[in-house]
C-alpha cells in the first residue's frame, strides 16, 4: 500500500491543492502524502474535521529537493468526504491556512 499524492502550490493569493480533493482509495492507499512544491513553506501540522478517528498523526518531514512534505495514516474505514486545514508556515515566517478536503473512496 502507498500514500494518495497531493501537491500543495503557493501562489499570491495563499495556497492551493491538486488534486482536492485527495482521493484515497481502501484498496491500494493508507494514507495521503502533501508536498509543498514551492520553496521555502513549512508543514506544521493539519486539524482533522468531523470523524477524525480514521486518520493518524502528521509526519513531517523533508525530501531529498528540500521541499516541506507531510504524511497522515487514513484506515478509509468510514467513506465520504472529509475536511481539514493543512498549517503551514511561509518564507518570511508568517503563518498560513488552507481548508482542502479528503474522499475516502472503497
Amino acid at each position: 500500500m502507498g500514500y494518495a499524492n497531493c501537491t500543495v502550490t503557493a501562489s499570491n493569493n495563499g495556497v492551493s491543492c491538486n488534486p482536492d480533493p485527495v482521493p484515497v482509495s481502501r484498496a491500494t492507499q493508507n494514507g495521503v502524502e502533501w508536498t509543498f512544491t514551492s520553496p521555502g513553506y513549512t508543514f506544521t501540522g493539519i486539524t482533522l474535521g468531523s470523524n477524525p478517528g480514521d486518520f493518524g498523526n502528521p509526519v513531517i518531514s523533508t525530501n531529498a529537493a528540500g521541499r516541506s512534505v507531510m504524511t497522515v495514516s487514513d484506515t478509509v474505514s468510514d467513506l465520504g468526504d472529509y475536511s481539514y486545514t493543512l498549517l503551514y508556515t511561509t518564507p518570511q515566517g508568517g503563518t498560513g491556512r488552507h481548508d482542502p478536503t479528503i474522499r475516502n473512496n472503497p
